[in-house]
């Protein structure tokens, strides 16, 4: 069938009449920016006119909820970028609910009002893209959101007058915390929330660079804390140092939240 008559199947099925056909069905496919298309057959166009075309017939019938699951999956990475920011628009023109199942969090990120994340089948957060990205409920939340992934550095903790005493291989480390809790926590830290210099500044904490990732608009420096482990730290721009070089760092204590090290389960809100 046609693009046309592919977005006009369901409409078609409840013997709707062939004018008002014809008006919901351009209207959908305009929506959807693809209208040139709509005498084509399905192998004349791309993967990314097959998906717009599929979303166009899901949207015709004019649903209450619409149900998407993984759409973009099999669309490469420019054209997965280019039908979020259509699906995200078609969002606000439809004023539809729209339930979205993903495994790409990024895409989750960055196209929902609301997230909810499931491990095994349990709900474990249901939250604001903001709230699940800064502030995960525990620790497999905190390990799956985020891209590069977030620092994990175990510590031992006491607690006096609202902050948490942090003793760990980067040093102590004062943190707010307004919840006493475990001696044992685990810190987690975003690598963008880590300030890397490479002079000594007052309060820093020297690393020894062990790899250096440019990616053009940022760039990801390895920095070793200890022969096992590494803390990864993101800088916007280019920067370039010699593996083995000395730097310092500085962390954003208000942004560290602390983690039950045997629950896994959120103690503070950094």
């Amino acid at each position: 069938m046609t693009v046309f008559d592919n977005v006009a199947f369901g409409l078609s099925i409840h013997k709707m009449p062939k004018l008002e056909i014809r008006s919901k069905v351009e209207s959908a496919l305009e929506k959807m920016r693809i209208s040139k298309y709509k005498d084509r057959y399905p192998s004349e166009l791309s993967g990314g006119q097959q998906q717009r075309v599929a979303i166009a017939r899901a949207i015709v019938t004019e649903p209450k909820i619409l149900l998407l699951d993984e759409p973009l999956s099999n669309l490469d990475a420019k054209l997965r970028l280019e039908m979020r920011a259509e699906l995200k628009r078609l969002h606000r023109e439809l004023k539809t609910t729209i339930v979205y199942v993903t495994h790409d969090q990024v895409e989750a990120l960055t196209m929902s009002t609301k997230i909810a994340v499931f491990f095994e089948g349990n709900l474990v957060q249901v939250d604001t893209p903001r709230n699940i990205y800064r502030h995960p409920v525990d620790l497999r939340v905190a390990d799956f959101i985020g891209n590069p992934k977030i620092n994990f550095i175990d510590a031992a903790c006491t607690y006096e007058g609202g902050t948490a005493l942090a003793e760990s291989e980067l040093g102590r480390l004062v943190i707010p915390c307004a919840n006493p809790a475990s001696s044992k926590v685990v810190m987690s830290i975003y690598p963008e929330d880590i300030r890397i210099s490479a002079e000594s500044v007052e309060g820093a904490i020297p690393l020894i660079v062990y790899s250096v990732m440019p990616a053009g608009s940022e760039t990801l420096i390895q920095l070793t804390t200890s022969p096992e482990n590494l803390l990864l730290v993101k800088v916007i721009g280019e920067l370039d140092y010699p593996v083995g070089k000395t730097v310092w760092i500085t962390l954003r204590l208000d942004r560290i939240n602390l983690y039950d090290k045997e629950t896994g389960r959120l103690i503070n809100l950094g």
